[in-house]
């Protein structure tokens, strides 16, 4: 875990590296040098548990999902849930990159992700591109 986290409010902003990130090195670092504070799925779920049963938390906490999985926005009831929870989700457009190259990629991207953490009301879902960019993709 990085630095603390404070407490989870939507005018906070804690990282959730959800299962896949978790474990990168790279993002980790960012995160610590940035003194951005984050939280790891296996810190408080087991390996495999089913996206429905963590969203729920994530939003409640108020924690901001960072993923590469962008097909919770197309599926039924991942959808439901980022929405009924408010859940702000961050995800890696391409999800080939190198746990290195997504740790450049978040350094680039984290003040815009940042900024639309706290100004853009959740629930909501912003792809990350490989310059570093963050677009806003759904706003329910």
């Amino acid at each position: 875990m990085g630095k603390p986290a404070d407490d989870g409010s939507v005018g906070s902003f804690v990282l959730f590296l959800d299962e896949n990130h978790c474990g990168n090195s790279y993002l980790r670092a960012v995160l610590t040098s940035a003194d951005v504070a984050f939280e790891s799925h296996l810190n408080h779920f087991s390996a495999g548990t089913d996206d429905t049963e963590w969203l729920p938390k994530v939003g409640q906490m108020g924690w901001c999902l960072l993923t590469t999985d962008k097909r919770i926005r197309k599926r039924p009831l991942e959808r439901a849930a980022v929405k009924e929870n408010a859940v702000r989700m961050f995800y890696f457009a391409n999800n080939d990159a190198s746990g290195q190259q997504m740790g450049e990629t978040l350094r680039r991207a984290l003040p815009e992700m940042q900024r639309l953490a706290l100004e853009q009301p959740p629930p909501f879902t912003a792809s990350i591109n490989r310059a570093g960019e963050v677009k806003v993709r759904d706003i329910f």
